[in-house]
């Protein structure tokens, strides 16, 4: 890399605000563009340490890796704190991992991360909360008719199923967050519904939703087709079109909520996955 003598100054633009550095270094490019409309990827590669040629451009759009090697060394050129450094050398290694264990375990070292930047200690714990895909689930069936505050109970009424030790640590963070509270030696909700804090929405949700990801796909082999309804739809549309459809979607998930909160004697716990994304640029 050839060193160059210009230093960052981007408070806005920070790297725990990302799960892809990709995208970070996309945020990055765009608001010196927007700054200089004459600066280019050549003008963006000069400024964090390489030659001016289009090796940011190939990283962006995800034609070549980013390696640690390299991120480091970019590190000199960015005005970063130690906490964002960190984050973003932890961010390439979870992008650049190259199979599920590996990628897990860098998740998992992200989610420590974040933990250190949200100061509020409900976020820590709703952080933890939609970390592991079966606390959302006892919440529910705490909700249920006929719950018993029994541990192999419980267990024996989640699929897949899950380890006593699970279903403890989870009735504890539970209590914790205060979701559920005690009352005549069982559990009762203290609330219809579970949100994130703006803070950890982003972090908290990416396992969340990759573990229901998982759970849909056994789904398919494993439940009957009686008690699942899995479908999917290809559709051409533009942005603005795109951007109804995901309106849509929120007001269909709003109208879900609002009919299982008029089930007063519900009895079975269920998962509702939408999922819009595109496969073109």
């Amino acid at each position: 890399m050839t060193h160059r003598n210009k230093i960052f100054d981007l408070t806005q633009v920070k790297p725990s605000e990302y799960l892809d550095y990709k995208l970070y270094f996309q945020a990055l490019y765009l608001e010196c563009k927007g700054r200089d409309e004459t600066y280019s990827y050549q003008k963006f590669a000069a400024a964090l340490g390489f030659e001016a040629t289009t090796v940011m451009h190939q990283i962006i759009k995800g034609y070549r890796p980013l390696t640690l090697k390299a991120c480091s060394q970019i590190l000199k050129y960015l005005k970063l704190d130690k906490f964002e450094s960190r984050f973003l050398l932890q961010l390439v290694e979870y992008n650049n991992s190259k199979n599920l264990t590996a990628r897990e375990s860098a998740f998992a070292r992200l989610k420590e991360l974040k933990r250190e930047l949200v100061p509020d200690e409900l976020d820590r714990n709703l952080l933890d909360y939609f970390s592991k895909w079966y606390h959302p689930i006892i919440w529910e069936l705490i909700g249920t008719e006929g719950f018993k505050a029994d541990a192999e109970w419980i267990v024996g009424r989640i699929l897949p199923r899950i380890s006593l030790d699970e279903v403890q640590e989870s009735l504890e963070l539970l209590q914790s967050i205060g979701l559920i509270r005690p009352e005549n030696e069982s559990f009762v909700q203290t609330q219809n519904r579970v949100s994130t804090g703006h803070r950890i929405k982003g972090m908290a949700l990416v396992s969340y939703h990759q573990n229901m990801l998982d759970h849909a796909k056994n789904a398919l082999t494993q439940v009957s087709g009686k008690r699942r309804d899995v479908s999917s739809l290809t559709l051409s549309v533009t942005e603005e079109g795109a951007a109804r459809l995901r309106a849509m979607i929120h007001a269909f998930q709003i109208q879900l909520l609002d009919e299982a909160e008029r089930c007063e004697k519900s009895d079975q716990v269920y998962q509702v996955n939408i999922q819009l994304f595109p496969f073109t640029e």
